[in-house]
């Protein structure tokens, strides 16, 4: 339960989730119950799998591809709780607007039921990296 290859893995997830643009997919990742948290950059913040999955909904709506690389990765585990941070180097478009921005993130996890489950996210777009290609 406390290996960190388990908990980056779990972020992996997380991230090919949102590259795949598939809300089914996020639901595997996420804890599904009021706990969840997310706040996406330039946003407010929200509470609860149902406000979250519709977020998620709206955002893949609107978006035709996105591209998703993660560095400066670091990972903490202490019991049944454990966070991410890292950098996103995100590749976004919708119809024919291609843009680019990098965000540091934070990832908590819960290990419950044998796995580990995204509790909060929260992005933050870094000053001056957003540009359109």
């Amino acid at each position: 339960m406390t290996d960190p290859e388990q908990v980056v893995e779990a972020n992996l997830k997380f991230y090919f989730a949102l590259e795949s643009l598939d809300v089914d997919l996020m639901d595997e990742v996420w804890a599904t119950d009021a706990s969840a948290i997310c706040v996406h950059p330039g946003s407010v913040r929200l509470a609860g799998w149902e406000n979250i999955r519709a977020s998620w909904e709206r955002i893949f709506r609107n978006t035709t591809y996105m591209r998703i690389d993660v560095s400066e990765v670091s990972v903490e585990v202490q019991g049944t709780i454990a966070w991410v941070t890292c950098l996103e180097n995100m590749t976004m478009a919708n119809n024919e607007t291609m843009s680019r921005a990098q965000a540091y993130a934070t990832n908590i996890f819960v290990f419950e039921d044998d796995r580990w489950l995204l509790v909060l996210h929260h992005s933050s777009i870094l000053a001056n990296s957003e540009e359109s290609v």
